[in-house]
């Protein structure tokens, strides 16, 4: 016979959030105009692609509430056997990060920067790779960069800044 599921109410309760915020930013992406003007893409696309990512997360947030809860790996006597790593260090790393970003932005660009920022996080939350990171971080932002300088038309520092 099988146990019931306990269903976790405050898990289900940031799901609901996240479905509702989803909800109320595809309802103001509807009320953008459509015209794109002088971009590829109208300024209501973003907002609706937040949307769905922010819907996807809250139904997985919500499936997972009714189906046991947040899952951590047990050892046999049920205890968790490795606690996430982080902690205050990491959140030095995170936090070094975003001042590193917001610092050189400017004088590195908005790719480099991120890329750097997405490199401290990743430090932060336990990897030990940081040439991969930084390549990971320079292939998720330049699609970004891409997307707001080509698709919407918005101004972001340049890949290369005038140092040279």
């Amino acid at each position: 016979m099988t146990r019931p599921r306990k269903i976790w109410p405050a898990h289900l309760a940031v799901g609901a959030s996240l479905i509702f915020m989803s909800a109320v930013l595809a309802f103001g992406a509807s009320r953008f105009p459509v015209e794109k003007g002088f971009t590829i893409l109208g300024a209501h696309v973003y907002p609706y692609a937040v949307a769905v990512f922010l819907g996807i997360v809250g139904v997985l947030t919500s499936l997972q509430a009714v189906t046991g809860g947040s899952r951590n790996p047990a050892d046999d006597s049920g205890r968790v056997t490795k606690a996430l790593p982080g902690g205050k260090t990491g959140a030095a790393w995170v936090t070094a990060g975003l001042a590193i970003c917001a610092l050189l932005i400017t004088h590195i660009g908005f790719v480099l920067a991120a890329a750097l920022l997405f490199a401290c996080s990743a430090h932060g939350f336990g990897s030990r790779r940081p040439a991969r990171d930084l390549a990971i971080g320079i292939a998720l932002a330049l699609p970004v960069y891409w997307l707001f300088s080509i698709g919407l038309g918005v101004a972001l520092p340049p890949l290369v800044n005038a140092w040279i």
